[in-house]
């Protein structure tokens, strides 16, 4: 059915009053027609004590007249049409008519005198004939009842009008209702209207409505404010989704159902190429089952996978990605999807081996840079050494030209010879050690790394008069520890530099280790001055120096804060004053603090 609510309802209300009026009308002839049966019958029974005793004149004293005033009687029953009255042997001898006319007597049968026929209009009634409790015969009663197109017809036109009537005040209080009914849902249906071609989805309906139509205004309203912060929600989640970083949706399945633009730049795949496929797709075949295994196992038991892997692209070029796997629950705890986004860090990755390259060059050069003063503390270290094995043989063959070489001069000689020519070999294993490039990890003494450094330095420090005091714990930690001599070596030559400028003054380098915690704390201290405030945050600084280009390239201290940057550690250097053999000095305090193993 076409058309507003409010016709529909209208249309509704005026067929139910309609059709409701029908059923009453109905009813209410029904009832009065089951009247005029009941009535018609009573109506027999009255007419039967009425003549009974003119029945008894007429068929126990065979009077005539009783026959006319019988029907006297019987003209006053409207309703009555017919009466035939019959004697014990079924003879007739009276029958009544309300016309006066003659008709055919119905024969009667005794068997179904109690019965009561109705035909039409027409109810037909027999009794039994009474007078002083003796029975004489039976009465036929007919009588004419009006029949339910009589009662139309006769209440045609009232009918006409009161079903007008009704019609009319139903249209009105079906109209009114109508309105009344429809206008709280007619109201919501522009506000929505409005809400659709405004987007502003901040809106409220307002009613006062206080029935069905205020809790149906109140779940709207709810609708709204959820519709609202979903709107919002996807908005958020929609840039989100525009990233530069890829991302990838699959289904619980691990099929791919949705990716991003960035995912397209960065793979050459498009939406359509791998929508339906699973991730499997970009494998590079680089990691073994084990790397995978471990993916998923951290998926089932986190919901979470965050690493690095290499993938490959549209193109078969390999891709490094910084990759983030996230797994979306259901209320069960059930996955129904897996949310991937990868950075590339292909480029990335280059720089950092580059880099990692650079540093091992810049390293390489700052062992290079002291490769001079090495080979000079070899010299001077290697002088005594040659100038002791020179004397023993010079010794040995004199005595032995001389013929007065004992066999225990000779012994001494050589036993003499023998630990100079290992101290010799000592130091250039120390040298060769030093130059390794072999970046092994291992446990080592922080304590004999210094002692190390201090004897590839020991030259310089002899020729520059410099006084060591060491208070170094006994510390042990894990790390490379040619790499740290270096640090070291950064350290005492910058301070070894400083210190030159000092010509009648003590030269100092205090040495301290120290645990605190769950770190290691090393410290060189000189008493050359200081550096001046205005350079001391520049002096890690790649290139720079305070010294000129014959001594200093400005990576030694570079180069050393980043290998202890890549060893977890700290670098840091501050101006400190202290006492020494009851003197106040102030100097550079470099400080080295490194994680414990």
């Amino acid at each position: 059915m076409k058309g507003s609510i409010k016709s529909k309802l209208t249309f509704i209300i005026l067929a139910v009053t309609t059709i409701t009026s029908a059923i009453g009308y109905i009813g209410f002839i029904s009832w009065y027609m089951n009247e005029q049966y009941k009535k018609t019958i009573e109506l027999s029974n009255t007419i039967g004590i009425v003549i009974s005793q003119d029945v008894g004149k007429l068929i126990l004293l065979d009077d005539v007249s009783a026959a006319a005033d019988i029907s006297t009687q019987l003209k006053s029953f409207t309703n009555l049409q017919k009466l035939v009255l019959y004697k014990k042997d079924g003879k007739p001898i009276l029958q009544y008519n309300i016309d006066n006319k003659s008709f055919d007597v119905p024969k009667i049968d005794f068997k179904n005198i109690d019965e009561i026929s109705k035909n039409e209009n027409l109810i037909t009634i027999y009794h039994k004939a009474n007078y002083q409790d003796t029975y004489l015969g039976v009465v036929f009663f007919e009588f004419k009842v009006e029949s339910l197109s009589d009662i139309i017809k006769k209440d045609i036109f009232v009918i006409i009008l009161i079903f007008m009537y009704v019609l009319g005040i139903s249209f009105i209080l079906a109209k009114t209702f109508a309105t009344k009914f429809t206008e709280p849902v007619l109201k919501l249906v522009s506000f929505l209207e409005r809400i659709d071609k405004t987007e502003s989805l901040s809106k409220r309906v307002i009613t006062s409505e206080k029935n069905e139509f205020g809790k149906l205004y109140k779940e709207v309203n709810t609708m709204l404010e959820r519709i609202e912060n979903s709107y919002y929600i996807l908005k958020v989640a929609s840039a989100a989704f525009e990233t530069q970083s890829g991302m990838i949706i699959t289904d619980a399945n691990q099929k791919i159902l949705q990716v991003n633009k960035s995912f397209s730049k960065i793979t050459g795949y498009t939406l359509d190429e791998v929508i339906g496929k699973k991730p499997a797709l970009f494998k590079s075949g680089l990691h073994n089952k084990e790397f995978y295994d471990k993916m998923f196992d951290s998926l089932r038991k986190n919901n979470f996978w965050m690493g690095e892997i290499t993938n490959i692209k549209k193109d078969g070029s390999l891709i490094n990605e910084h990759l983030i796997i996230q797994s979306v629950l259901n209320e069960k705890n059930e996955v129904i999807y897996y949310v991937a986004s990868f950075l590339d860090t292909t480029k990335q990755k280059e720089i950092e081996n580059q880099l990692e390259i650079n540093q091992q060059i810049l390293l390489q050069q700052a062992k290079l840079a002291a490769m001079g003063e090495m080979l000079e503390n070899i010299a001077h270290q290697w002088k005594q050494p040659l100038s002791i094995i020179t004397t023993l043989t010079s010794g040995i063959l004199l005595n032995k030209e001389l013929n007065i070489l004992t066999d225990e001069f000779l012994k001494d000689g050589l036993n003499n010879i023998t630990n100079s020519v290992k101290y010799m070999s000592k130091t250039i294993d120390d040298f060769r050690n030093f130059y390794n490039n072999k970046l092994e990890k291992k446990e080592f003494s922080i304590k004999n790394s210094i002692e190390k450094s201090l004897v590839l330095l020991s030259s310089k420090l002899m020729k520059n008069n410099v006084i060591i005091v060491k208070n170094i714990e006994d510390i042990e930690i894990l790390g490379n520890e040619n790499e740290l001599i270096q640090v070291y070596m950064n350290i005492l030559n910058n301070a070894m530099d400083s210190l030159e400028n000092l010509k009648d003054e003590i030269k100092i380098i205090k040495i301290t280790g120290r645990i605190e915690g769950n770190k290691a704390y090393i410290e060189f201290l000189d008493n050359a001055g200081g550096i001046n405030e205005e350079i001391i945050d520049k002096i890690f600084d790649s290139h720079f120096t305070t010294k000129d280009a014959t001594k200093g390239t400005g990576i030694g201290l570079y180069m050393s804060r980043i290998i202890i940057s890549k060893a977890k550690g700290e670098l840091n250097v501050f101006n400190k004053t202290f006492d020494f053999k009851e003197k106040s000095y102030k100097g550079a305090n470099f400080i080295i603090t490194l994680p414990l193993k």
